[in-house]
This record gives structure tokens, C-alpha cells and sequence, in this order.
């Protein structure tokens, strides 16, 4: 079983692993780890290995999650807290891990050892609170809130649907939601629907997260304009909300 939990950085992240590995699990931590690499960029990560079914199990566990390349490449630093031998060797000599990943292995008690290295460095400044995510077709917007939006914020979406309008004659944008605390989703979309002018140049928008509330609030069919293709996806299906957009 996987299970994930934050850590004193807002770049830093931790998981356990203990029995045996759990698509749930493993799904779950992808998605917090995508969710810190939009916010921060970069990130450090503590794997506290208790419990696992030998070597070929834990193969099979990172080579699922290397399938998100995109993502590992992104961890800077990775501590394992684990009491098994054959784990701890493996750390400077298996190509299966990211290659500029830096490793280092600590005994299960050596927590509080594990986590001062992982701060060793500055953490980086928290990003700001709209990001643009590149989706690979410069015909598609991508964005991120990751914090409160100011004025500034959502004059620079006006701003991008603008531009793709000019470009392509409609705007298709992805919008991804990741909450933090006091976040109001009904506040959010209040915010979106009146301070973003520019939805008649908008054909198509793709809203994700895995907060409750999203899909309720996107069916509502007056909620941004009249004409507006609108659809809302859980963070997992990125893939068919890019598809949907294209």
C-alpha cells in the first residue's frame, strides 16, 4: 500500500510504501507529484520503504512510475528510508532510476537525518499563483492556478486567449485546479466568470481536478457563456482532456 504525505517545504514530498504496490496508491502519488512539479518546478522527494515484496517488486514499482518521464526528470533529490539491504545497494547502480536523480539511502530510524539533507539547499521561491503549462501544440493554452488569483492573474488570461485568438481564431485552453488551503471553488469560478473577458474568443475549455464540486459546477450550462464548449476531468485524464481540446 502507498501512501503520501507532505513534508516541512512546500518542494518537498514523502511516501510510504508498505506491502504490497497499489494502482490507487501509485495513481495517487503520481498526481502529487505532478501537482508539486507544476507549483514548484523542481522537486525532493522521501521514500519511506518499510514493507516490499523483494527486489522484483520494487522494480516493477519504479519502472511503472518512470513511465511519467516528464515528471521524475523533475526530482532533484530522492532519500530512501528503508532497513533492507539489497534496496540500500541498489541506489548508485541500477539504471532504472533517473540517471540525474540525486540518491541517498537512510535506515527506517534515520528520518529526522533524511529529511535535513533534503533541505540541504534553499528551497525555491513558491511560484506564482497562474502558470503556463505547455501542452506540446502551440495551438492549445495551457494553464495552472495554483494559489489566490490576483487582478494581475486574470488580466494575463485575457491576455493569452487573446493572443490565441489572433493566432488561430478561437482559444482552446486546459485548466488545471490545484487547491491549497482556504481555497473556495465557488469563489474561483465567481472570479472566472467575471473577470475574464475574453470568452467569445474561447471554443473550447477543458477544467481539471479532482475536487468534488468541479464536475457539478461545470454542468451548469450558464456558468461562463453562452456557446462555450465546457467540459471538467479528474487530474488522471489529462490525455483525453488534451484529446477533447484538439
Amino acid at each position: 500500500m502507498i501512501s503520501v504525505f507532505p513534508l516541512s517545504q512546500p518542494n518537498l514530498l514523502g511516501f510510504t510504501l508498505d506491502g504490497e504496490v497499489d494502482d490507487e496508491g501509485i495513481r495517487k502519488l503520481l498526481i502529487a507529484v505532478e501537482a508539486k512539479v507544476i507549483t514548484h518546478g523542481r522537486l525532493r522527494l522521501l521514500g519511506n520503504i518499510k514493507n516490499i515484496g523483494g527486489f522484483q517488486s520494487f522494480q516493477t514499482f519504479w519502472k511503472t512510475l518512470k513511465t511519467k518521464k516528464e515528471l521524475w526528470d523533475k526530482i532533484e533529490k530522492y532519500a530512501i528510508l528503508t532497513d533492507h539491504g539489497w534496496l540500500a545497494s541498489l541506489t548508485g547502480s541500477v539504471d532504472w532510476l533517473t540517471p540525474r536523480m540525486e540518491i541517498k539511502t537512510f535506515a527506517l530510524s534515520e528520518g529526522e537525518l533524511a529529511h535535513a539533507w533534503l533541505k540541504l539547499d534553499p528551497a525555491p521561491e513558491v511560484a506564482e499563483s497562474l502558470k503556463e503549462i505547455d501542452l506540446g501544440d502551440t495551438r492549445l493554452l495551457g494553464l495552472a492556478i495554483v494559489g489566490k488569483m490576483n487582478t494581475a492573474d486574470y488580466d494575463r488570461i485575457n491576455t493569452l486567449i487573446e493572443e490565441q485568438a489572433d493566432k488561430y481564431g478561437k482559444a482552446r485552453i486546459m485548466l488545471e485546479i490545484i487547491t491549497s488551503p482556504g481555497f473556495s471553488g465557488q469563489a474561483l469560478m465567481e472570479d472566472l466568470k467575471t473577470s475574464v473577458k475574453q470568452y467569445k474568443n474561447v471554443e473550447r475549455m477543458a477544467i481539471i481536478g479532482d475536487q468534488s464540486w468541479l464536475k457539478t459546477t461545470v454542468r451548469l450550462s450558464d456558468l461562463l457563456t453562452p456557446g462555450l464548449e465546457l467540459s471538467a476531468f479528474g487530474t488522471s485524464e489529462r490525455k483525453r482532456a488534451i484529446s477533447w481540446l484538439g
